[in-house]
């Protein structure tokens, strides 16, 4: 008989409730606005909806203090999804519900003094009772708020590739769409921009794992793409000291070779300057994982045409290309410090750490090997190109 009178005064509680609930889904939807600043001054929830949904809640509640009556908390589903996909943080959307449950408790404490008959027990069984649907309410919507914002992360990242991948090749040109693929990727719309190319480790693994997280919090803002071999990025240099951080960052990171394009100020060039990443990447470079583009007019005229340069290259270091690797790189390495340093074989000899009569003796044996002369003008520009083109485009022992 107790049980069944206790369960007799929860429906009577829940009866009086119900005759309230529009004026008291007023009351939470005008608290909710007051109290908590996201939905003060956003109109992302209106006026009516957040009425509607205030009430709907309290009624849930009030469905759920009948004894027995179980909690269907598909409506709670819903509302998570709605809410993580109009942008709702889940802290705010708690602290509302917080809100809505504490005003229907107060309702129950007054219908407890008002109506001596439903005595302490049945207040303490419809306070359980409603804590229990709260429970089951916002456990149901937040794992529904979960599961929307996880399945939304997945389609933004699914977007961002292939956006990227859109710069990466070259097929957006119009201004507009440039600006708006810049927005999207949560990159600036001004340059100046690089292009990063890193050799994965295996085929689909990324090279430089976290890359754009570690950036970030940097304050470097960068787009990625993850290709069979190669992770590729492009990233903006905010100020003249982000591009040593990055470049720090990178070799840090990487346990293979990374290519580093020229800086370039307009996206529309994003396709070029991966090609330079690319040349980098496998260019020569001595004692360091990350190589940068040189975008002199030396190291620009040796790549623009592959088969061109590395023809005429072939045929200006051809004598060179006939000797022992060691030999030919020893030369090469002799070469590009002794113009690294203006002509100075002082200098190259310091960079070397040899004696200047060695330099001027392999600058020697380069001029037999190649019949060009480093004293004539004409003939000079042949070998720095060529071996310019040799950095760019290394020869294939």
């Amino acid at each position: 008989m107790a049980s069944a009178d206790g369960d007799d005064r929860l429906v009577e509680i829940a009866l009086a409730l119900d005759d309230q609930l529009e004026a008291l889904g007023r009351e939470v939807a005008a608290a909710i606005r007051q109290d908590i600043e996201f939905y003060s001054y956003t109109s992302v929830v209106s006026g009516d909806e957040l009425l509607g949904n205030c009430t709907d809640h309290l009624r849930f509640i009030s469905l759920g203090l009948r004894a027995g009556q179980p909690f269907d908390v598909s409506p709670a589903g819903s509302m998570g999804h709605r809410r993580a996909a109009a942008g709702v943080p889940l802290p705010v959307l708690m602290s509302a519900y917080r809100v809505g449950i504490h005003r229907m408790w107060r309702a129950i404490v007054e219908l407890y003094e008002g109506r001596p008959g439903i005595g302490r027990a049945a207040l303490l069984r419809a306070t359980q009772r409603m804590w229990e649907a709260q429970d089951a309410y916002t456990d149901a919507m937040s794992a529904a708020y979960r599961e929307q914002t996880v399945a939304q992360l997945l389609e933004d990242e699914v977007e961002r590739v292939a956006l990227t991948e859109h710069l990466l090749s070259g097929r957006v040109t119009d201004e507009r769409t440039l600006w708006e693929i810049a927005d999207l990727l949560r990159v600036p719309g001004h340059g100046p921009y690089l292009v990063v190319a890193a050799r994965c480790p295996v085929i689909g693994k990324q090279a430089l794992p976290g890359i754009a997280n570690k950036l970030r919090s940097v304050d470097i803002y960068s787009a990625w793409r993850l290709s069979p071999d190669q992770h590729i990025g492009i990233v903006q240099l905010r100020s003249a000291t982000t591009r040593p951080t990055l470049l720090e960052l990178l070799q840090r990171l990487s346990h293979d070779r990374v290519g580093v394009s020229a800086p370039f100020e307009d996206l529309a060039g994003t396709a070029r300057a991966l090609r330079y990443a690319r040349i980098a990447l496998n260019s020569r470079s001595e004692g360091s994982n990350v190589t940068q583009f040189d975008d002199s007019v030396l190291g620009i005229a040796a790549v623009t045409e592959p088969d061109i340069t590395t023809a005429l290259a072939d045929r200006v270091l051809a004598g060179l290309n006939r000797l022992p690797s060691d030999d030919r790189r020893m030369l090469a390495d002799t070469f590009n410090s002794w113009v690294d340093h203006g002509g100075s074989v002082t200098e190259a000899a310091a960079d070397l750490v040899c004696h200047p009569n060695t330099v001027r003796h392999r600058l020697h044996r380069i001029e037999e090997l190649t019949g060009r002369s480093a004293s004539q003008p004409r003939e000079l520009a042949e070998l720095c190109l060529a071996f310019e083109i040799d950095v760019q485009l290394p020869h294939v022992d």
